[in-house]
């Protein structure tokens, strides 16, 4: 089981983290997407978002949806999210390989986080029947940060991401009934995950390798004991990458108050390319230093020192269908369907620069899921728009054993409300709030892709998410 110690070291660290998101914090969409795009969709729970085109978050849910936009605007929207978590232990216990030990820590963590995300958008005419436009946001990032002590810490401590997306997009209208809408993303990757590193169970685990030059009982008499706390490493991982993807639209009018809105969103590649940085226990560091491997290199030269890495990650394409009902001059209906494609994720694979260090693998499995949402905008005056909206937002991930400290998520009911205030001709806002219930939610990770060196994690987590945003217009005519 420890014939190769590093990559089970490692797996602690590492494995299902460039999933990218550690979810009991941000991700407010299945998987880790992120679906924050502008505050007045926000309090109609983003129903119809690809069909009402009211203002230039267009440019991001359906660029086609720039023809309906009168001159040229501007928007800036900010989003507070907060979520409150807790996890509560149910018979965590250390590896299979490390006889099922007791792991120290408390039994409840908290890893709760708030965040703010920024949009900014641009849409001007061309012509007629031309317009472009552009939207910068996160579509996708997340944190989450648990107690160095926590009893899942060999799992994760710190997952952070951050994924900003500069969006140029352009429109054609064909038609009163009919226009078309094709964009480029331009997308930036940057991840931060660390976890803990088990001394103990480390020092076992070259000690049971036949190339290193001692034993257990080395282990043992210096006091490397696996579980403790008191004895951890640490072990940390950033990485960063750019990639490129591509949006396309189209929004039907086949009556006058009724409109349809088509959008994909194509899937994007990313290489992540990074650095593994160790801070190593001063005892197990001894160890390391005073013996070797087979071929007389000290232990150094291969086991927990600072090292490149890499891994490819596929972001999920996504398709929705919108639909906007001008039911009566007060009250507009709104609905939409967003399939987004998940099962792409099959498994997170870490390649190091490190020759002695094979791939670490962590088997994800996850699953294509829907979003349903439906809404409504009452017009209580021609100044003032009142929002509201409910959506299931399902999750990607299919078990509890697939389910990771760093990615927790569950299935998700939204609850929104809203309102728009036109100033002027000019100045308008938007503000929403939406409250985001999800059941408790199992996790029995046993991760039998680490050997059975990994801590088996088992537990409750009971988490809850609001969000809050605002969003300024400016119209330039």
């Amino acid at each position: 089981m420890f014939r190769n110690p590093k990559r089970a070291i490692l797996l602690g660290a590492v494995a299902g983290s460039v999933s990218l998101i550690g979810v009991t914090g941000n991700a407010t969409a299945g998987g880790f997407a992120l679906i924050e795009h502008g505050a007045s969709g926000l309090g109609n729970a983003y129903a119809g978002a690809a069909a009402v085109s009211s203002d230039t978050s267009t440019v991001w849910f359906n660029p086609a949806g720039m023809t309906q936009i009168d001159g040229r605007e501007t928007s800036v929207a900010f989003h507070v999210l907060t979520t409150d978590t807790t996890w509560t232990d149910e018979g965590s216990t250390l590896g299979a390989a490390l006889g099922r030990g007791t792991v120290s820590g408390p039994d409840t963590a908290s890893p709760g986080t708030t965040a703010v995300l920024p949009n900014f958008y641009y849409v001007a005419p061309v012509n007629k029947k031309w317009s472009y436009g552009l939207s910068i946001g996160a579509p996708y990032g997340s944190s989450t940060e648990y107690d160095r002590a926590w009893k899942g810490r060999y799992n994760s401590v710190k997952s952070g991401v951050s994924v900003i997306d500069i969006n140029p997009a352009v429109s054609f209208k064909m038609s009163d009934k009919v226009s078309l809408g094709f964009g480029i993303s331009l997308q930036r990757l940057s991840a931060e995950l660390a976890s803990a590193v088990d001394s103990g169970a480390s020092c076992l685990g070259l000690a049971a390798s036949a190339a290193t030059s001692f034993t257990a009982a080395d282990c043992v008499n210096v006091g490397l004991t696996p579980g403790v706390q008191a004895n951890d490493s640490y072990g940390e991982i950033t990485g960063d990458s750019t990639a490129f993807g591509f949006n396309i639209g189209a929004l039907f009018t086949p009556k006058p108050g009724v409109k349809i809105g088509v959008a994909y969103r194509h899937s994007t590649s990313h290489e992540l390319d990074g650095d593994a940085d160790f801070d190593v226990n001063p005892t197990l560091q001894g160890i390391l230093d005073s013996n070797t491997i087979a071929a007389g290199q000290p232990l150094t030269n291969g086991f927990l020192n600072d090292v490149g890495a890499k891994a490819e990650i596929d972001l999920p394409a996504t398709f929705s269908v919108s639909g906007a009902w001008q039911a009566t001059d007060k009250v507009e209906l709104l609905a939409d369907f967003t399939w987004t494609g998940w099962s792409t994720f099959e498994e997170l694979r870490i390649v190091y620069d490190n020759p002695v260090q094979s791939d670490t693998l962590s088997v994800q499995e996850w699953e294509d899921v829907i979003r349903l949402s439906a809404g409504l905008n009452y017009s209580m005056s021609n100044k003032l728009t009142l929002r509201t909206g409910v959506a299931f937002d399902e999750e990607a991930i299919p078990s509890a054993q697939r389910r990771t400290a760093r990615i927790p998520g569950n299935d998700r009911t939204w609850l929104s409300f809203g309102a728009g205030y036109k100033v002027n001709k000019n100045l308008s806002f938007d503000i929403g709030y939406a409250h985001l219930f999800l059941d408790e939610t199992p996790i029995d990770n046993i991760n039998p892709e680490s050997n059975g060196t990994a801590t088996e994690l088992r537990g409750v987590y009971d988490p809850a998410v609001d969000i809050l945003s605002a969003q300024l217009n400016w119209a330039f005519n």
